[in-house]
């Protein structure tokens, strides 16, 4: 895998690095990243434009300004601080939520849009941080900080953005909103917790059906996640990653995991293609737990597939890995960078990078399971169906999933094999070379995904479920 030089010197090679020099955040260090979420402004008045005439935004505190500099408005989170917020006050509406909201995780980045979209829409949002990974920068943290310290009454509504809430103890009503990769049943313990709340939300119809199959009796709710659809848009710019890479790219984006499929991935495609073929595939991904600058377990995993295709080095086609932090404001260009979008998972409870590809026009290859068919299908994109299913366990098959959570072992995931293996192979030559028709398809998955999928409808659901129940 090129961390880069040449396709597969993997002992000594670097990691590769964007050439990217634009602004960045005053209060980031060099690895630090930044989030938005451009769909929602400041509740309340908007920000005048910077008096200087540099076309920044300020924030009026204490009457101090605050400057990002060097920054444009449009990369940045915007959520007005709590004492500047002008509630309705024959119209306020609370909730309490609970979660993970610092890191880059698809429940921190839901539990981030919902809090400062609710905020926009005058609701009162109490934010109650779970401790987990940083990602945003301070900036972020401070805005959701000022969340935390919103006066809510104790028995407003609690939404617990999680998995499993650690604790379902609340004098008002308590919702679940969650989701989960299994295929075709929950976890005893996780539809026990489940069946401690008044009622449930779901991200998808997938995981309503197999939550009612598992013995979960709340009402459940499907509250489908979304896009920024403005951002991740096509021609909005490329991230260049050097004169290495191929005119042809197919990117994936994952946290390293077997869950997501990599060995999938990286057999069809070393399989396919040949040092000859003017394509690249591009890996956006870092090591799942533990030290994130460790890649040794990376490594050996490409090592144990590279060594299964029976291909010498000078043979291989073009890999590479990129590792570093990518800022969220700056991913839109990382999907402008590619041709297509690949990502062939065992699991997910909803596919927040789906979505992203194709709200920026590109072909996607994914696998036919699980909760992202809820809008990817073989008209829209390009799938490989599983060929049965296995129920994971940690001594025996699937132990790689079964170790990955304690919600995954007795469950079953999908089995892709030989036959899967193939028809992964034939969607990547096909895409490569008919990208026309390739493109063709993007258009369809594109349309659904901005006028169904967007972050703004997702908070207005939210929000119009809140008003029913307060």
């Amino acid at each position: 895998m090129s961390i880069l030089k040449s396709a597969y010197e993997l002992a000594n090679e670097r990691i590769i690095a964007s050439s990217y020099s634009g602004p960045k955040d005053e209060y980031s260090d060099e690895e630090e990243t930044i989030e938005f979420v451009t769909d929602f402004e400041y509740p309340g008045e908007k920000y005048p434009t910077d008096p200087e005439g540099y076309g920044e935004a300020f924030i009026e505190s204490d009457k101090k300004p605050y400057k990002k500099k060097n920054q444009k408005i449009e990369g940045d989170i915007r959520v007005q601080e709590q004492e500047t917020i002008h509630y309705d006050n024959d119209k306020i509406r609370e909730v309490h939520w609970e979660g993970h909201f610092l890191d880059y995780g698809g429940f921190a980045r839901m539990n981030r849009a919902m809090a400062f979209g609710l905020s926009k829409r005058n609701v009162r949002v109490k934010v109650e941080m779970q401790t987990h990974l940083k990602h945003v920068n301070k900036a972020t943290q401070d805005y959701l900080r000022d969340l935390s310290r919103n006066d809510v009454a104790a028995d407003a509504p609690k939404v617990y953005g999680v998995t499993v809430p650690l604790s379902v103890i609340h004098p008002g009503r308590k919702v679940i909103y969650t989701m989960i990769e299994t295929s075709e049943h929950i976890h005893k313990d996780y539809s026990g917790k489940l069946n401690l709340a008044d009622e449930i939300w779901v991200a998808t119809k997938y995981c309503k059906e197999i939550f009612k199959k598992s013995g979960v009796y709340p009402p459940i709710y499907v509250m489908p996640l979304g896009t920024d659809v403005e951002h991740y848009a096509p021609n909005k710019g490329i991230m260049d990653f050097g004169p290495v890479m191929r005119d042809f790219k197919f990117l994936s984006v994952f946290r390293w995991s077997y869950r997501k499929g990599y060995d999938l991935l990286l057999k069809a495609y070393l399989e396919e293609f040949n040092a000859g073929d003017n394509v690249s595939l591009l890996l956006v991904s870092r090591p799942i737990t533990g030290d994130e600058n460790n890649l040794d377990g990376i490594m050996e995993d490409f090592n144990a597939i590279k060594g299964s295709i029976g291909k010498t080095d000078d043979e291989m086609p073009h890999i590479a890995l990129y590792t570093k932090p990518i800022p969220e404001r700056n991913m839109p260009l990382v999907y402008g960078s590619a041709n297509a979008f690949v990502l062939v998972s065992r699991g997910e409870g909803f596919g927040l990078p789906y979505c992203e590809a194709a709200a920026c026009g590109l072909p996607v290859i994914a696998s036919n399971c699980s909760g992202h068919s809820d809008f990817l299908n073989h008209d829209n994109s390009y799938l490989v169906d599983p060929e049965g299913y296995t129920t994971a366990n940690i001594n025996g098959p699937m132990a790689r999933m079964a170790k990955l959570c304690r919600f995954y072992e007795g469950q079953t995931f999908p089995n892709f094999g030989d036959k899967a293996i193939q028809t992964l192979r034939g969607h990547l030559r096909d895409v490569y070379e008919n990208y026309a028709e390739a493109k063709e398809k993007a258009k369809k998955l594109q349309s659904l995904v901005v006028n169904n999928y967007t972050w703004e409808m997702a908070v207005d659901r939210v929000y119009d479920r809140l008003r029913d129940i307060t």
